[in-house]
């Protein structure tokens, strides 16, 4: 007991770092953004005494942050994989224990750094911020996560420039002032924490923020142009988890489902006739909607919906690849666009970037009897990568649109949707099920962080999921209300765009400032360190 009070205790300030970040994160409104990290690195920078002392103080913040932020990941774990809560438990801390390591790696090698190259404190403090960024973007995590989206959540005009240097380096601007406010509050003394000389470099700071909202304001301004609209009929049918697992694996409710979606979609029809395209989430109908199965029972009923109502459908399904040899790699979670005869108007999108153990099993193409050991896992095939659906909106005027497909995970990539927006992409489309992961936090940060890509392309992006929040951002930034959570809901929405939008500065060039940022560092560390030591032995 006396040996865990002690780890607490010496550790503490990390802890009170893990508990800011985490509190400063979606859901939450960002209060600690300018001084989160502050304590970690004062505990690094003046107390802590070996590189493995500087590595658990970072540890010990990334375990709080994650506990907090990501405390659903134990809900998803009894949901989606059907553990016990004590096993689902101990997956969640084993994900907290790995999930953001980086901030770990990032105080361990500037207390190495420092020792090595006998940095000045303002040296270190540089080389801390660049460190803190590289180890964020160059840490393989199961998806990119950092303190940039809260900005976007919380309304923060600084958002705006995500097109020029992506949430990733809105995430780097938050070190920088950190690191600035760190370097001007203990550079005169390394004695204690004091208020008094932190007051004048946070106004600083508080005002370069305002000046930087001020500038994102008016940079968005041109976004506001639009030339066209798209009417969506958006569905969100709330399938429960029970049923979908029975359906998926073809033991019933798969009627039930296609019937639900159909009558909300009719229902809604009636009074929302003037619609351009209906959208249904991720494997809404869990069966093959490929043209060699349009004689079975669900697809035709979806198809004399479609005739009846002279509608086009873009949906999630299952699709099948015959000429694959392998049967589980053969099947694709996948995006279809059927036309107003139930026919697909282009070749269906397959999910490129699958989720390790919901949709594939690691290792399992080397090691074939990991999938007799765990039949369970889903072993699905790998799409083709970015995708664009051609919706033949007014053929009498060629007019098409040009949809980037997305489907779930593949919305937290930013490379994934830049290749959306080369490839021509008007409008991107997220289809999603949120159902297996718990409330409040889950749905709102996945929600923001799947929105964030319009942003940082500069493409309006539809959101449609099956248990909440649907919505759609604009490519300006505006956020439509989102469904509530769990809920049956319908509507249409008018999504307005830009017929042949220009590529944003972040799609061409920004999404590359890690490289600038690690040249950079580089030279910082050989000038101001090694150059500096040479010179002086």
């Amino acid at each position: 007991m006396n040996k865990i009070y002690g780890f607490f205790k010496k550790y503490r300030l990390g802890i009170l770092s893990g508990l800011i970040i985490g509190t400063s994160y979606i859901p939450f409104y960002p209060w600690g953004l300018f001084f989160s990290y502050l304590p970690l690195w004062y505990w690094v920078f003046f107390h802590a005494k070996t590189p493995r002392e500087a590595f658990t103080a970072g540890w010990v913040t990334q375990f709080t942050l994650t506990l907090i932020g990501f405390h659903w990941i134990a809900y998803t774990a009894k949901a989606f994989g059907g553990f016990p809560w004590i096993v689902a438990i101990l997956v969640l801390l084993l994900f907290c224990a790995l999930a953001h390591i980086y901030i770990a790696l990032s105080t361990y090698f500037i207390f190495l750094i420092r020792r090595k190259l006998s940095l000045s404190f303002g040296q270190s403090v540089v080389s801390l911020a660049a460190l803190a960024f590289l180890c964020e973007n160059l840490w393989p995590g199961i998806f990119p996560w950092h303190l940039g989206y809260t900005v976007f959540w919380s309304k923060l005009p600084i958002y705006q420039l995500a097109d020029l240097i992506g949430f990733d380096g809105l995430s780097f601007l938050t070190y920088v002032a950190q690191a600035a406010i760190f370097y001007f509050t203990f550079r005169t003394s390394s004695e204690k924490f004091a208020l008094k000389p932190m007051i004048k470099p946070l106004a600083i700071t508080i005002a370069v923020f305002a000046v930087l909202n001020v500038l994102g304001y008016v940079h968005a301004q041109k976004w506001r142009t639009t030339d066209s609209e798209l009417k969506v009929l958006q569905v969100q049918a709330n399938i429960g988890n029970l049923e979908r697992m029975y359906a998926e694996k073809g033991k019933g409710f798969r009627d039930e489902i296609a019937k639900k979606y159909v009558q909300m979609s009719e229902a809604s029809l009636i009074e929302n006739a003037d619609v351009d395209l209906i959208i249904w989430p991720e494997v809404a109908i869990p069966e093959y909607l490929n043209a060699s199965f349009a004689h079975q029972k669900n697809h035709r009923f979806i198809s004399e919906f479609l005739v009846r109502n002279q509608k086009v459908l873009l949906t999630g399904a299952f699709s099948k690849d015959p000429a694959i040899a392998d049967p589980e790699r053969s099947v694709f979670n996948a995006l279809f666009l059927l036309d107003s005869s139930g026919h697909e108007l282009t070749r269906a999108y397959h999910k490129t970037q699958l989720l390790a153990f919901g949709e594939y099993l690691p290792f399992s193409e080397k090691f074939p009897i990991l999938g007799k050991i765990l039949p369970f896992v889903s072993n699905f095939g790998r799409g083709p990568g970015p995708t664009i659906l051609v919706y033949p909106k007014d053929q009498s005027k060629n007019d098409y649109v040009h949809i980037g497909a997305q489907i779930c995970y593949e919305g937290l990539f930013p490379e994934f949707s830049i290749g959306l927006a080369n490839k021509g992409a008007e409008v991107m489309v997220n289809v999603t099920n949120d159902s297996w992961f718990g409330i409040p936090f889950e749905p709102y940060q996945h929600s923001y962080m799947t929105l964030a890509r319009g942003i940082e392309t500069r493409r309006p992006l539809i959101r449609s999921t099956n248990t909440g929040i649907t919505t759609f951002v604009t490519a300006y930034g505006d956020v439509a209300p989102g469904s509530p959570w769990q809920t049956e809901w319908t509507k249409r929405q008018i999504v307005p765009y830009l017929n042949n939008p220009e590529t944003t500065f972040f799609t061409r060039i920004g999404h590359y400032l890690w490289i600038v940022i690690l040249i950079a560092f580089l030279l910082h560390l050989l000038v101001n360190g090694v150059y500096d030591k040479f010179r002086k032995s």
